[in-house]
């Protein structure tokens, strides 16, 4: 998150507490904890937009939601 501008990072973690209803330092500890996957799936072959690039600022709130939706159903 470091490398994000802040209003991206304010957006992300904004999203990711509405998505999955978290208070904000736990939001960032989550988008955190993500950033290796990305770069992972960015390095398997562009499988995602770069490391805060508006695509991880969209789709992992989304991912979070389905994740919680099919753990908690």
């Amino acid at each position: 998150m470091q490398d994000m501008p802040a209003e991206s990072c304010a957006e992300l973690t904004a999203a990711v507490c509405a998505a999955i209803d978290i208070d904000p330092a736990t939001a960032e500890d989550i988008i955190r904890s993500t950033e290796p996957f990305w770069d992972a799936m960015e390095r398997a072959g562009g499988l995602v937009d770069a490391w805060g690039g508006g695509e991880f600022c969209y789709v992992l709130p989304r991912v979070l939601s389905f994740i919680r939706q099919t753990a908690n159903p």
